[in-house]
C-alpha cells in the first residue's frame, strides 16, 4: 500500500475494487477446491492478491484486501486441521487388508482362501520383517523382573496415635453434647441458691468493707467466685457499694422500684479486676485472716485436679 501515490484516479480505484471483488468471488466459489485440491491454487490467488495490494492507496481498497486475507487464513487453518500427522496417518484397516494379501498370496481372493481354510504364509511376513531386523526379539521382557524385593510395610503409629486422640476428643464432645436442659437448669438453680446465701450473710453482718466480705485469704479462686456472686446482688439492686468514706463499703438493701428511677435514681456499673498479686496485697493491707463468706470445700476430680465445689458452704 502506497499512500503517497497521488497519480491514481477514481477510475483506477474503481477498477481495483472490481478486481478485488472478483478475487473474493472466485475464492468463495473455489473454497472446496482449496481444501481438497493442491495448495498451488491458493498460492496463485495469494500472488494475485499481492499484485493488487501494490496498487492500494485508500482504505476502501484496503478493506477488500483484508477480507481476502481473512478468507485465505481461514482456508489455511482448515487445511492444517485436516492434515494427517504421525499416528493419525496410520489406517489400521488398510494395514490389515495388506497383511491378509501377503498371508494369502496364492491364487484366488484372500477372503475365499481364508474361508476355505487355507494356511496363512507366515514365512512371507517373516521374510519382509527380516529386512528391518536380523534378530527376532525375545519374549523374556513380558515375564517381568527376575528378582523382586518384598518391601516391608511400615506401620503408621503416628496416624494411629492421632486417630486415638481424635477419638478421645470426639467422645469428650459427645459427653458435652449429652448435657441436657435439666443439667443446665440444675446448675442455674444451684448458683441462685448460693447467691441467696451470700445475700443473707450480707444482711446479717450489715455494712462491711467489700474486700473483707469477698477476699478469701486461703483461696484466690474462691475470692474470684465471691466477687462473681456479689455482682448478682449489685445487678439486681439487692446491695449497693458506697465509697464516700474512701473505702468500698457494701450493704444489703431493698431493690429499687420504678418510682425511685423516676425520682432520679441511676445504676452505675464498674469492672473489678483482680490478679494474684493484687489479691495478696489486699490481704496484707487489710489484715484479712478469715473471709466473711465461709470457705467452700474442694474435691478431686476425675482428672486428678482440685475442683472447688461452689455449691457447698462450710457452716
Amino acid at each position: 500500500m502506497d499512500p503517497g501515490n497521488d497519480e491514481q484516479g477514481p477510475s483506477d480505484r474503481r477498477q481495483l475494487r472490481y478486481d478485488y471483488r472478483s478475487l473474493l468471488s472466485d475464492a468463495a466459489a473455489r473454497k472446496k477446491e482449496y481444501l481438497t485440491g493442491s495448495s498451488s491454487l491458493l498460492l496463485e490467488d495469494l500472488e494475485r492478491a499481492n499484485t493488487l495490494f501494490n496498487q492500494v492507496t485508500t482504505t476502501d481498497e484496503g478493506v477488500l484486501d483484508s477480507r481476502f486475507l481473512v478468507l485465505s487464513a481461514d482456508i489455511s487453518a482448515q487445511r492444517a486441521h485436516h492434515m494427517r500427522i504421525d499416528s493419525a496417518a496410520f489406517d489400521s484397516l488398510e494395514y490389515i487388508e495388506k497383511l491378509r494379501d501377503i498371508l494369502y498370496a496364492g491364487t484366488g481372493n484372500a477372503d475365499e482362501q481364508q474361508m476355505s481354510g487355507a494356511k496363512p504364509d507366515w514365512a512371507a511376513i517373516g521374510s519382509i520383517a527380516s529386512r528391518f531386523s536380523r534378530r527376532a526379539p525375545r519374549f523374556s521382557y513380558i515375564y517381568g523382573p527376575l528378582m523382586t524385593e518384598v518391601k516391608e510395610r511400615k506401620r503408621n503409629t503416628e496416624g494411629r496415635r492421632r486417630a486415638d486422640v481424635g477419638k478421645a476428643g470426639r467422645q469428650q464432645e459427645a459427653q458435652i453434647e449429652t448435657m441436657g436442659e435439666s443439667d443446665v437448669k440444675k446448675q442455674e438453680n444451684q448458683t441462685t441458691k448460693l447467691v441467696q446465701k451470700v445475700h443473707r450473710i450480707l444482711t446479717k453482718v450489715g455494712p462491711i468493707n467489700l474486700f473483707q466480705l469477698v477476699i478469701n485469704p486461703q483461696s484466690f479462686a474462691q475470692s474470684v467466685e465471691n466477687i462473681f456472686y456479689v455482682s448478682f446482688l449489685i445487678r439486681d439492686g439487692k446491695a449497693f457499694i458506697d465509697d464516700e468514706s474512701g473505702q468500698p463499703m457494701i450493704e444489703a438493701c431493698e431493690p429499687p422500684q420504678q418510682g425511685d428511677y423516676l425520682s432520679g435514681l441511676t445504676k452505675k456499673q464498674l469492672i473489678f479486676s483482680l490478679d494474684q498479686s493484687t489479691w495478696q496485697e489486699i490481704i496484707d493491707v487489710y489484715g484479712i485472716t478469715e473471709c466473711i463468706i465461709p470457705q467452700r470445700r474442694s474435691k478431686i476430680g476425675a482428672d486428678g485436679l482440685s475442683q472447688v465445689s461452689s455449691q457447698v458452704l462450710l457452716k
